[in-house]
């Protein structure tokens, strides 16, 4: 890259046959009438004192060579070059005599002296701004009598080439000229930037703008792939506007974070996920065409996921719309893959809404089960792999999925209707709004009549108060705390309703006559709701036929043909007896629903060691500090900054602390058990699959 002084006036707008393009994804033409009017006294300042002035700088590289013209794109200064040239056009307008148009003009517009070249009408303008300004410049540029019936009177450019045209009238009236203004121009200079083959210009893009607003990451992946690309107009057209209509621009960021975690081995964070997408393309050998085709396609799947989708059929959407109620985005990554093998044909229609039906109901069952989440993110991603590794299975795509759930070993494996009917029995189904009212929802709506529920809410029918009026504790029995404790939040005690404020701490029979009235559209919930008497009894009751309901609407379609994914000679095993671990051999292992294929107990430590520096580096830091052992029996230091106190060690990454390593089988379990313990992760997140090295 070089950086010369440049002047705008001789070394930009002035030499022939070039044309600068601004990139067609960049921000309109917004200077302001102060900005305007600065740059124009500097204009007169420089002319008067007859002295240079700095203005900036402008970063362009060249795009290509056509008709003998060359065309550049614009990296920085666009808006500068864009407020100069519309000042350009005012002095053409209000110069006086034709001597001073005739030399105007030729800086305006590239001429071709012999026709040799048949220069397109678009490409005399030696600027051409983004699509929604250039419009407005060329109608501005033209001499058309009607231009100022045509043009936006509200635009950026027409507001301030009326201004400069009042500027420079003032100025004539001073007894100043055009050609005066324009040495004044002619005084301008700037940083001049020509960024050569093998500068990175998005980079160099990022410095220039590192003092004003951060740019975001759809920001930074969109001028990669189109701030120099020759075609960058059709690419931002046929792709990128197109992917930014299916996923709206609050949400890219977290699409492009989706499609890294889907592409990539390992997550990605935001703090990273730029230069992991720069990996991407670099190791995958994409175009800029190409990778754009790419995300266009994911981008289509993640409007789907979002949003009810006419291309798809009413139980395909009803149950993506149930997924997005209870907020189950980590599935997006496995359901990339899902949906890539629908369009392939690989499974139709039908098959596909068995298997997001079954997804659906095994969301439900792990919310209500109080299933932790933490390992859903790792368990997704993975998830599509482990089941086909064995491609064989795709010829039973359901069976393979379904067969794989119920095998699990780990906390991901599928809960079982007796799991998930305690669960709703017993477990505090309030605390989670949105999972509580889709249940309560989903079993109003199971019969003929619908009703929209986006205005309801949901009605404890004991009420809430801890101050029970005597009403309700003469109702409960001596031991109505203990009821009202053990029963408030479960689905037995819990309805819909419209009125929730207003039916609040009222009398059983008050609550029962509102239920029963014709001003409720609520009928199936409120069936069991009957009698004299509200207590434990009928709550049970109650509990039991929703609850019988809710195993029919969420059931569980098991595999007509079962598909065995046990390897032989493996068995699964957790930290809890690390001993296990002897004169064994692992396959693999599985954090947080990850699944991480080893070599040996050596290389899981490692792996892991490095995912929880990741996750949380405080921690491991603490531990190097004070050279803490986290085995207290053990003699070595697992990691430490000073290298003399560690063991056969290896440094962590770019830090500077150092890990022992050469441990025994079961001493590298009881450290695992150590660290999840330091890292407060629960030990059922953590498992490994491992074969005896024994012979019998």
């Amino acid at each position: 890259m070089k950086i010369e002084p440049g002047r705008i006036i001789n070394d930009f707008i002035e030499p022939n046959k070039r044309q600068y393009a601004i990139p067609v994804y960049q921000r309109n033409y917004s200077w302001s009438k102060k900005q305007c009017s600065k740059l124009f006294n500097d204009i007169l300042l420089a002319y008067k004192k007859d002295k240079t002035h700095f203005c900036g700088s402008i970063v362009y590289a060249l795009l290509k060579e056509e008709n003998n013209i060359h065309f550049y794109i614009l990296i920085d200064g666009q808006q500068r070059l864009t407020t100069i040239y519309i000042l350009l056009k005012a002095l053409y307008d209000m110069a006086e005599t034709e001597k001073e148009k005739e030399s105007i003009k030729e800086v305006l517009f590239n001429k071709d002296k012999f026709d040799e070249y048949s220069i397109e009408k678009a490409n005399k303008l030696k600027l051409k701004p983004i699509n929604s300004d250039d419009n407005q410049l060329i109608l501005l540029m033209n001499d058309d009598l009607d231009k100022e019936k045509k043009l936006d009177k509200s635009s950026s450019i027409y507001q301030n080439y009326i201004l400069f045209c009042e500027l420079i009238k003032e100025q004539q009236e001073k007894g100043f000229n055009v050609k005066d203004i324009y040495r004044g121009l002619e005084k301008l200079i700037c940083g001049r930037m020509l960024l050569e083959t093998g500068d990175n210009a998005q980079e160099i893009f990022e410095r220039i703008n590192s003092t004003g607003v951060p740019l975001s990451l759809a920001d930074k992946i969109r001028n990669f792939v189109l701030m120099v690309d020759v075609d960058q107009e059709k690419l931002y057209n046929n792709y990128w506007l197109a992917i930014e209509n299916n996923v709206s621009a609050t949400l890219l960021d977290e699409f492009f974070i989706t499609y890294l975690n889907f592409k990539l081995e390992g997550f990605a964070r935001t703090d990273e996920a730029y230069e992991l997408f720069k990996l991407l393309f670099e190791q995958k050998k994409y175009t800029n065409e190409s990778i754009l085709q790419e995300m266009l396609r994911y981008s289509s799947y993640y409007h789907t996921f979002l949003h009810y989708d006419n291309n798809y059929s009413h139980e395909i959407n009803s149950s993506l719309s149930g997924l997005r109620q209870l907020k189950q985005t980590t599935l997006f990554v496995f359901l990339f893959d899902l949906f890539d093998d629908f369009h392939n044909k690989i499974i139709d229609s039908k098959e596909l809404e068995k298997i997001l039906n079954l997804l659906l109901n095994y969301s439900i069952r792990r919310l209500v089960c109080e299933i932790g989440s933490n390992s859903l993110r790792g368990f997704y991603k993975t998830l599509y792999s482990r089941v086909f590794s064995n491609k064989e299975n795709k010829q039973n795509y359901y069976d393979a999925i379904i067969s794989f759930l119920t095998q699990l070993t780990s906390k991901d494996a599928l809960p079982s209707d007796e799991m998930f009917s305690a669960a709703l029995t017993n477990n505090n189904l309030y605390r989670k709004n949105a999972l509580c009212k889709y249940l309560l929802s989903s079993i109003e709506n199971s019969g003929k009549e619908k009703i929209e529920i986006n205005n309801l809410t949901i009605e404890h029918i004991l009420p809430q108060n801890k101050n029970l009026s005597t009403y309700w504790q003469k109702m409960l029995g001596e031991n109505w705390q203990k009821t009202q404790e053990t029963y408030l939040h479960t689905l037995g005690n819990l309805t819909l309703t419209g009125y929730n404020s207003e039916l609040g701490d009222k009398t059983f029979q008050e609550k029962l006559e509102y239920f029963n009235s014709s001003d409720t559209k609520i009928v199936t919930l409120n069936e069991d709701i009957n009698g004299d008497i509200w207590n434990d009894e009928t709550i049970i009751k109650r509990a039991n036929n929703l609850i019988s309901k809710l195993l029919k609407l969420f059931s569980i379609h098991p595999a007509k043909k079962v598909i065995t994914f046990d390897e032989p000679n493996y068995i699964d095993y957790s930290c809890n007896n690390p001993d296990d671990a002897t004169s064994k051999s692992p396959e693999y292992y599985i954090f947080q629903g990850e699944r991480i294929i080893v070599k040996n107990f050596a290389t899981m430590l490692k792996s892991l060691i490095y995912k929880l520096y990741e996750e949380n580096p405080a921690i491991i830091e603490t531990m190097a500090k004070n050279n803490e052992k986290p085995v207290y029996w053990s003699e070595n230091i697992l990691f430490s900054y000073d290298q003399e106190k560690t063991k056969k060690s290896y440094q962590l990454g770019d830090s500077n602390i150092y890990v022992s390593s050469g441990f025994s089988a079961s001493h590298i379990m009881y450290i695992i058990a150590a660290l999840l313990d330091k890292y407060e992760i629960d030990k059922d997140d953590f498992s490994y699959s491992a074969r005896n090295n024994k012979k019998d």
